[in-house]
């Protein structure tokens, strides 16, 4: 999840009926729950502490938290609005994608010229305080919530940075944050270079009309960079490849029977044959890494950058009878050649680092590196 973007999951979908007749272990087992709860709300000497709904959500959080994924998440009414706003395009925050990432609450990328970008937050960067609250006692979404608020008024995070002896703080004020999803343009040597920052509903035809302006100028080669994307649907990641490749798998995905279902290239692609080369780093994840995959197992492109995120996971969103939401890993996903990334991201073809004295240099030497490869081609 992020502050400003989606995981990779399909649309929202209703949640299914509860079924009419719960397994036998399933009953004894919601029947010593209610035990409990009948024992603490006769006997719990404070009552003022006995918030029905605190309570209740506690409970789901507890289930939740113990099948041990990150990604299946439960969201009050008020957190589920949170992300319902990342699907409208806009919102009050400070910029920046998080993810739960072996417990911790990690940046996968700051968005582009938003404040968290301007201040310096940088993919990887692990935030253990928001405010004065201790983030570890924090669901990925909660934290969300916290970081996000209207705009004009600040929030402090604290960062625990890879080779920084002390913790960071930033204090970031927040603004509107109306990120733009693709950019393109050409660069020297007839390279036409195209930036996609999320996959949403709507990434594939956006991406198909950038793409045909910019093969209007008639560029020699493409680089498609998805450095610090998140992600995002899954469908839209299908959508993005099948630009580039003509036919076959783009993934596999596998659900709990396991059964494999893969999803094809869409046909009528406008960028199938052109060289292409693309960017990748830590803050690729998810949905670039399917498109990035994809690319890479089926010959298609070169990867030039850093390892990638690691998220093969798949979700799908419930709203409740409340607006509250549950967000359920119900899938896996593979690379077409079936590779696992999970945790350990996928490896460039040529690996390329960004030093930190790159950033404010204005250096990038992953693309320059990309276009000395497409121009030797």
């Amino acid at each position: 999840y992020t502050t400003g973007h989606a995981s990779a999951v399909p649309t929202p979908t209703p949640g299914p009926a509860p079924s009419a007749s719960p397994t036998p272990t399933l009953q004894s087992q919601f029947g010593l729950f209610w035990e409990v709860w009948q024992i603490v709300d006769g006997e719990y000497y404070d009552r003022s502490a006995l918030d029905y709904e605190r309570l209740t959500y506690g409970a789901i959080r507890g289930m939740l938290e113990a099948l041990g994924d990150p990604h299946t998440s439960f969201a009050d009414p008020a957190i589920a609005r949170v992300s319902e706003e990342d699907m409208q395009g806009s919102f009050d925050g400070v910029g920046i994608q998080v993810e739960m990432k072996d417990g911790r609450l990690t940046v996968v990328a700051p968005i582009d010229d938003t404040p968290g970008a301007r201040a310096g937050i940088r993919p990887g960067d692990v935030i253990i305080r928001v405010d004065d609250t201790d983030a570890t006692q924090l669901s990925l979404m909660e934290a969300v919530a916290r970081i996000r608020g209207p705009r004009g008024t600040k929030v402090r995070l604290t960062i625990a940075r890879e080779g920084a002896a002390e913790p960071l703080v930033f204090e970031i004020a927040r603004a509107e944050i109306r990120p733009v999803n693709v950019r393109t343009k050409l660069l020297e040597g007839s390279i036409g270079y195209v930036r996609l920052n999320s996959f949403t509903a709507n990434s594939g035809e956006e991406l198909k009309a950038a793409l045909g302006s910019l093969l209007e100028q008639r560029p020699k080669a493409l680089i498609l960079d998805l450095r610090n994307n998140p992600g995002g649907l899954l469908q839209a990641a299908v959508d993005v490849s099948s630009q580039f490749l003509k036919d076959g798998v783009v993934l596999y995905e596998q659900r709990r029977d396991g059964e494999a279902v893969p999803f094809a290239v869409k046909p009528g692609g406008i960028a199938t044959d052109l060289p292409l080369a693309v960017l990748v780093n830590q803050g690729s994840a998810s949905a670039s890494e399917i498109v990035a995959g994809a690319l890479q197992d089926r010959g298609r492109a070169i990867l030039v950058g850093e390892h990638t995120f690691g998220k093969d996971s798949v979700q799908n969103v419930h709203r409740l009878s409340n607006s509250a939401s549950v967000r359920v890993t119900f899938a896996r996903w593979y690379t077409p050649k079936r590779q696992d990334i999970r945790q350990k991201g996928l490896t460039p073809d040529v690996a390329v680092p960004l030093a930190e004295e790159d950033i404010p240099a204005q250096r990038d030497p992953q693309l320059d590196r990309a276009v000395e490869y497409l121009l030797g081609k």
